[in-house]
């Protein structure tokens, strides 16, 4: 698989037609995309995004949009605490990114682990495996209900329904809410070169450790499940 999958207008339009509400009944005006067709492309996704209830390692509730992602650069992970392949490989990986991010960019982005076993990865367990790999502050796992973390997967494009629970553990979806920034890269890439390609939607690509930009590296097509 390729380093990075960027965004496609595929799923602006898919965006588009969805008409999944995030915003509450407050209806946000929407930009022109013959003038500013970033702030365009931010307002499509940030209708596409559910809102789903989620329950972090502490317990607490919070929603997909408005608490995880809304005004945030995330590094988004699926996982399960049970798994025993590609989980333990690609965890320490992403502490080692995290590292690197809280030197370079510290606050500035957040990791957001969720569980495709929410049957089994409590809040509990999730803590556990949490401490079991020795995450820094600001990392979020999260469990909530099954139908709605496929939901989530789906409209992400991180889904296949012939293989629920292994396929795409290796990849992580990077975006920035704000400006509608959003790709994926394989979470086993080294450290440096993911930490690199979110970095450089933050101002702090300076000292980097060489990765390479995921605007040079191969792209494949990326859509929104349906």
């Amino acid at each position: 698989m390729h380093k990075a999958m960027t965004v496609t207008m595929a799923v602006i339009l898919a965006a588009a037609t969805a008409g999944l509400a995030v915003g509450g009944k407050h209806r946000e005006k929407v930009p022109d995309p013959q003038t500013d067709f970033q702030a365009y492309t931010a307002y499509r996704l940030r209708q596409h995004l559910p809102n789903i209830e989620l329950v972090n390692q502490d317990g607490k509730k919070l929603r997909f949009y408005n608490d995880l992602v809304r005004g945030k650069i995330v590094v988004i992970q699926f996982m399960f605490t049970k798994c025993d392949q590609l989980c333990p490989m690609v965890t320490p990986n992403l502490v080692k990114v995290q590292r690197q991010l809280q030197e370079q960019a510290p606050g500035e982005v957040k990791i957001v682990s969720i569980s495709v076993d929410p049957d089994h990865d409590t809040p509990k367990a999730l803590k556990a495996y949490a401490a079991k790999f020795h995450v820094g502050p600001g990392w979020q796992f999260l469990t909530g209900r099954k139908s709605e973390i496929e939901r989530l997967r789906r409209e992400l494009g991180v889904f296949d329904p012939e293989n629920t629970t292994f396929e795409h553990m290796n990849v992580v979806t990077i975006g920035k809410e704000p400006t509608g920034q959003w790709f994926c890269m394989r979470a086993l890439n080294r450290a440096d070169v993911i930490a690199y390609n979110v970095l450089r939607l933050t101002n702090h690509t300076t000292g980097s450790s060489g990765g390479e930009p995921a605007s040079s590296a191969g792209q494949v097509r990326l859509t929104a499940g349906k």
